[in-house]
């Protein structure tokens, strides 16, 4: 059945006094309801392309595909780990364009999830990688793929030299603290950072994470502190872990301790 001229209008085709072709835009499920003769162009609006009927029911897209020009990661990392959520800027973009990995053995792995920005912009999260470096494949909902070898670089985060808890007790005015909350990524000591909570007064962490002083808390109970440790590598990649060190109480009851009763 010829398309007719009512059902053209209706999609926003026609051609004005300058002799200018509008292209109808159109949802896929508006396309499907138009009675298409081989030749005839859309705009569809579901995912972000040009289409051209070629009968028998079928839509070929028109268009040079997707290309990625480059990958940003988070917090200004310069190697990524599992679960980092990365964006990737382009130009032709659709809407169900997904991501994968590619590492040097040609292996892919999916992304655990892709988001549509926009067509020059994606956001994918990273599954569980081994190290190296990889290679960005987009594929646009139309089968249009595009790379970016050596996209980026997948590291291990720091490693924590303790497991998280109490690092220990030490006596209040008296005992000299030496506590281990440093990390290690590669081999090379990260810097490391108080980022909640606090150590008992007196005591003091330096940038490898070693805890020292004498306490001065004046505590008349044995008293936990807590507080989050972050530890940063060279790659600006982050670990937290939570510790505790106890304060044990340490005073001196003053006056007498005699008592006197009533005389006979």
């Amino acid at each position: 059945m010829s398309t007719k001229a009512s059902e053209l209008a209706q999609y926003g085709v026609n051609i004005d006094a300058d002799r200018f072709l509008k292209i109808p835009s159109v949802t896929t499920t508006e396309r499907d309801t138009i009675s298409a003769v081989p030749g005839m162009l859309i705009y569809n609006s579901s995912v972000g392309v040009l289409q051209q009927y070629t009968g028998n029911n079928v839509w070929s897209s028109i268009t040079a595909g997707p290309t990625v020009i480059s990958v940003i990661l988070p917090n200004s990392q310069t190697a990524a780990f599992g679960g980092d959520s990365i964006i990737i800027n382009g130009t032709g973009f659709d809407l169900n364009a997904s991501v994968k990995f590619i590492d040097i053995l040609n292996n892919q792995f999916t992304a655990t999830s892709t988001t549509y920005i926009s067509a020059i912009k994606l956001t994918a999260v990273l599954p569980s990688l081994t190290e190296g470096t990889y290679d960005i494949l987009v594929t646009n909902g139309t089968g249009e793929i595009t790379i970016l070898s050596n996209a980026f670089d997948i590291d291990g985060t720091p490693v924590f030299n303790n497991s998280s808890g109490s690092l220990g007790s030490v006596t209040d005015k008296t005992g000299s603290a030496n506590f281990d909350a440093g990390a290690v990524e590669d081999g090379s000591p990260a810097t490391i950072s108080i980022t909640s909570g606090a150590l008992p007064n007196g005591l003091s962490i330096n940038s490898q994470g070693l805890i020292t002083g004498t306490p001065n808390t004046d505590d008349f109970a044995d008293t936990q502190y807590n507080f989050t440790v972050t530890a940063t590598d060279s790659e600006n990649q982050t670990s937290s872990r939570n510790f505790s060190i106890t304060v044990i109480a340490n005073y001196t009851i003053t006056g007498s301790l005699a008592f006197n009763g009533p005389k006979e």
